[in-house]
């Protein structure tokens, strides 16, 4: 009997969330989610290059913090992110607050708009030290690139607040190695507790 056994992990439950370029929608595994604001976890941001293919899935190489460059492994690699962030949607009386999810990803839409967070985030670490701050999605812009196109998601700062109890990250993404080998059944609730390393230059 498996009903309210906690040693079971729903496999169906992916903490992965993209950006779905053509639908201008986000999702978190495979299914299409309500949200409007973001809380992120500056402790986890990463940034260093990343790629796919039908054999071994993703692959990513990260620099050991947001100033640390990596070299590019392969002509196959884009530039990549990864951060653990808290999705919200908030609509007059309604506040739904979502799983915790890892926006991890190579893409040039999603990159653009993680940049625009950290640039939105930056200027306010360290005044709000304890804090975390929360991201309202204003939308998502289309643009051509090359012979393609894409859609970038929009961001403005709604503020700072206190992590809340429901914003809790795995323990395999503390560890040491490649997060992105990691899998749903290793995870363990706890809260990242590493600071941000601040700097006068703005990395993003």
């Amino acid at each position: 009997m498996t009903e309210n056994n906690p040693f079971v992990v729903d496999s169906e439950d992916s903490p992965y969330m993209k950006h779905h370029f053509q639908e201008k929608t986000f999702y978190r595994g495979k299914e299409a989610i309500d949200v409007s604001h973001f809380m992120i976890d500056p402790a986890t941001m990463l940034m260093g290059f990343g790629k796919y293919d039908a054999v071994n899935g993703y692959s990513y190489v990260w620099g050991k913090d947001l100033f640390s460059k990596v070299d590019k492994p392969d002509e196959d690699y884009k530039k990549a992110f990864s951060v653990w962030v808290l999705p919200k949607y908030i609509n007059g009386d309604q506040n739904i607050t979502h799983a915790p999810s890892l926006w991890q990803r190579n893409s040039y839409g999603e990159y653009t708009g993680f940049q625009q967070i950290g640039n939105l985030i930056w200027q306010g670490l360290k005044e709000n030290e304890g804090k975390l701050p929360i991201v309202k999605w204003v939308g998502s812009e289309s643009i051509s690139i090359g012979m393609g196109s894409t859609s970038i998601p929009k961001f403005e700062l709604s503020g700072w607040q206190q992590r809340p109890e429901s914003f809790v990250i795995p323990s395999w993404h503390t560890a040491e190695d490649d997060s992105s080998s990691h899998s749903q059944d290793t995870l363990i609730e706890t809260t990242s507790s590493d600071p941000v390393s601040f700097n006068d230059e703005i990395p993003f």
